[in-house]
């Protein structure tokens, strides 16, 4: 039964079937390649982002940098004529953002047929490929970061000595309006207990 078996698939007509079979799942075999490796990548660039925000270094923590916009605000605010002692709360929208790097890599081709009987057929084919760029750091390879977004201030309350008077409490307003660009509804100033 071998030798029938080999016999059969070493006529012409079913070598091609052979060949074109093997082209198939060659092809296929590349296909799923590219796929998982593409997969793979994007994991590992998404862990790599997660361990960069985790880490200590240079980079100013998300509460480091709220505590100092508190900071800062409550001693911008002390130097208003007529306000004494104040106390601030904010609060941010969300975590710090980064926005790494990516390469792009975008392909359009378009192919025009015309049968026999004078019909056209037009096909378009895009494709796009984006990749995040990595770069090495300390023998590490980590996502490159071309922005990051600190955390949104969407609303600030303010007690203050001296907030009492409209006036006062109008310009305390007014300023930490257009500090954070909010509007004045997200701004609450309240007078100091006494």
């Amino acid at each position: 039964m071998d030798k029938n078996f080999f016999n059969t698939i070493m006529k012409k007509e079913n070598r091609w079937k052979l060949v074109i079979s093997l082209l198939a799942l060659i092809l296929i075999y590349i296909c799923i390649s590219f796929f998982l490796d593409d997969l793979t990548l994007n994991k590992k660039a998404s862990a790599n982002v997660s361990n960069e925000q985790n880490q200590n270094g240079k980079n100013q923590t998300v509460e480091n940098y709220e505590a100092q916009q508190k900071t800062d605000l409550k001693n911008i605010l002390k130097k208003i004529d007529g306000i004494g002692s104040v106390e601030v709360m904010m609060s941010f929208e969300s975590d710090e953002t980064k926005v790494p790097a990516m390469d792009s890599n975008k392909q359009t081709s378009v192919t025009e047929e015309t049968d026999n009987q004078g019909g056209k057929r037009t096909t378009n084919q895009q494709t796009d490929n984006s990749q995040v760029v990595m770069e090495n750091k300390n023998g590490q390879s980590a996502p490159l970061i071309v922005k990051t977004y600190k955390p949104k201030v969407v609303g600030v309350m303010v007690v203050a000595e001296g907030a009492d008077d409209s006036k006062i409490k109008y310009e305390i307003s007014q300023a930490v309006s257009n500090l954070y660009g909010l509007s004045l509804d997200k701004v609450n100033v309240y007078p100091m207990k006494k």
